[in-house]
């Protein structure tokens, strides 16, 4: 990635030449060139901000320069227009906007459907795909529609539309929705609906929505520029009805052109930028940061956030007295080494953690939605979904059979991060309102969160239960940090104020509309984040309120007569120096 764009150069670098060619030459053409350049560009800006329906301009700025063009004070009118290019270069450079596309959400649908007619299958495009026809799902493709599964069985991994990660085996006459993923063999489903009416396509309808109804919200700058101004044009024109002397209301103005403004918030929060990019935090433009320091509530989603978000050995229950769970988990590693199944990889990881390679399996058979079974040092071992009277209430069980005799059961759950509850706790316990968004049952979800007193568990939530929650929030006035970390999340994350995703490092739906990613899985950097960004947030606010300090008792002296014009856009750069290395502490580490 270039550290900057060339074209965010273009007009700071041309005023400045043009400046620079007054200076060492003297044809004040040059100077007024210049000042050409800086009105027309804050026109342009003025006109695009007006039709957004922002009224805080840089009038300051504006006027000073048409002032200097009217005194013939070439060179301060230049410095001018150099300070208004250059700060919004910065500000277009610190806001960057990666635009919050729907590409990725949209690039995982399937295009086309394999119909099946007769023995044969059809590859079809999916606005013909009529309700009641056949379609072929291969092993590992996307469902695009929804539809009744018509094969005897099938493995789905649900994740895209709850964010639990544990497959799901469904029988003949099942409902199966869009967005699932065929995590077995090849079935076969009759479709119900059209693309247009699909649960997936519904998912990404919520996402428009969300980006179309973006957050309102005031930046720090805009706040600031409205007392500012007033207080300038109280002050020049005072100047002006005293003494009449133009020369001296351009020296008022040179001062209060406000280049704090332009230039100190952007650099404290780039500060802030470079300082969570160092954290594995990459957070999307300078709102985002403003945005996160006035959070107050957070939906967490569940299953990959707070969890691990895969399915971990809990638990193993000798059924017969001499067994042992070292021998159980071997036979069982030497089985599942043939499979690619999620709790396949959760047992050969357990097995891979107590430090012993299991002995080879042979004549070893997998049968999608019952198990797998081969021989194991000459007995014939067998591995497959547990009875329900050996199952817990939570997570997935498997039975364990040796020579047609149960031996064990192995129980799987998804686990919480280290330092997820105390995380939890500790937001809780600093005043923000923490709630859980999960599609899991209510019973498992809250006994992970057992002891949860001080926040909410809303459970067997879909998209679009996420979705309502964030929005209802947001009408009661709350302030909304989402967090979550799938394509489920993803309506909730375009919808909140704030939307923070887990990312690991794909580029996948949900990072595209979040506005802040997280590398990796470390849930302790949530706490990072929403430090830095109060912290970004204190430091620009000191330096724009410093600058338009000095810059007022600059205007007094200037009102004074002991200013000239010139002097002050000097005296000017000076507080912006001033203010920029103070900005700059955004991007350092704190002392202690």
């Amino acid at each position: 990635m270039r550290f900057l764009d060339t074209r965010l150069v273009i007009l700071p670098g041309a005023v400045a030449l043009l400046l620079a060619g007054n200076l060492l030459f003297g044809p004040p053409s040059l100077a007024i060139a210049a000042i050409v350049i800086g009105m027309a560009q804050l026109l342009v800006v003025a006109y695009r901000s007006i039709r957004a329906d922002d009224w805080s301009l840089d009038y300051i700025a504006f006027l000073a320069m048409l002032v200097a063009l009217a005194t013939s004070e070439w060179l301060a009118g230049a410095v001018i227009a150099l300070m208004y290019a250059g700060g919004r270069a910065l500000e277009d450079y610190a806001s960057h906007r990666a635009e919050a596309s729907l590409a990725s959400l949209l690039a995982k649908i399937p295009k086309t459907a394999l119909v099946k007619q007769g023995d044969e299958t059809v590859e079809t495009p999916l606005a013909e795909v009529k309700e009641g026809i056949t379609i072929v799902i291969r092993g590992g493709e996307l469902v695009p529609l929804d539809g009744t599964l018509a094969s005897d069985e099938a493995v789905l991994d649900l994740a895209n539309l709850t964010g639990e990660p544990l497959p799901e085996s469904v029988t003949k006459g099942a409902f199966v929705k869009s967005g699932s993923v065929n995590a077995g063999d090849a079935f076969e489903l009759s479709v119900s609906g059209t693309l247009a009416t699909s649960t997936y396509a519904k998912i990404v309808d919520l996402v428009k929505d969300a980006e179309r109804d973006p957050s309102p919200f005031v930046r720090l700058a805009a706040r600031a520029n409205v007392p500012f101004t007033v207080i300038t044009l109280a002050i020049a024109a005072l100047v002006y009805l005293a003494t009449g002397d133009v020369v001296r209301l351009l020296a008022v103005l040179v001062i209060a052109t406000p280049c704090p403004l332009l230039i100190a918030a952007p650099v404290a929060f780039i500060g802030g930028l470079s300082r969570a990019a160092g954290r594995n935090i990459i957070v999307k433009t300078p709102a985002t940061l403003e945005t996160i320091a006035r959070v107050n509530t957070i939906f967490f989603d569940k299953t990959g956030t707070l969890t691990l978000g895969t399915p971990q050995l809990v638990g193993t229950e000798l059924l017969v007295p001499h067994a042992t769970e070292r021998q159980a988990l071997s036979l069982a590693a030497a089985l599942e080494f043939h499979s690619i199944h999620p709790l396949a990889r959760a047992i050969l990881a357990a097995a891979h953690a107590e430090h012993f390679t299991p002995s080879p399996a042979r004549e070893v058979t997998e049968t999608v939605g019952t198990g797998i079974a081969g021989k194991v040092d000459g007995h014939q071992v067998a591995i497959g979904q547990a009875p329900d009277e050996y199952r817990h209430k939570d997570g997935i069980s498997l039975l364990l059979q040796e020579d047609g005799a149960p031996l064990a059961v192995f129980h799987f759950a998804d686990v919480l991060k280290d330092d997820a509850k105390e995380l939890l706790h500790e937001l809780a316990g600093n005043g923000y309102r923490i709630a859980i968004l999960t599609g899991d049952r209510e019973e498992h979800a809250r006994a992970i969160f057992d002891g949860a007193a001080h926040f909410t568990v809303h459970a067997e939530c879909t998209p679009e239960d996420k979705y309502r929650f964030v929005e209802e929030a947001r009408e009661r006035g709350e302030v909304v940090a989402m967090i979550g970390d799938g394509l489920n999340d993803a309506p909730a994350l375009a919808k909140a104020d704030v939307g923070i995703v887990f990312s690991g490092t794909e580029n996948s739906a949900s990072i595209e509309a979040a506005d802040a990613a997280i590398l990796g899985h470390d849930v302790g950097l949530i706490r990072d984040l929403l430090a830095l960004s109060k912290r970004s947030v204190r430091i620009a606010g000191q330096s724009v309120y410093v600058g338009i300090g000095l810059s007022v008792v600059g205007m007094l002296v200037a009102a004074a007569g002991f200013i000239a014009p010139v002097t002050g856009a000097i005296l000017q750069e000076g507080i912006d120096v001033t203010v920029i290395l103070n900005a700059l502490r955004a991007a350092f580490r704190p002392r202690g």
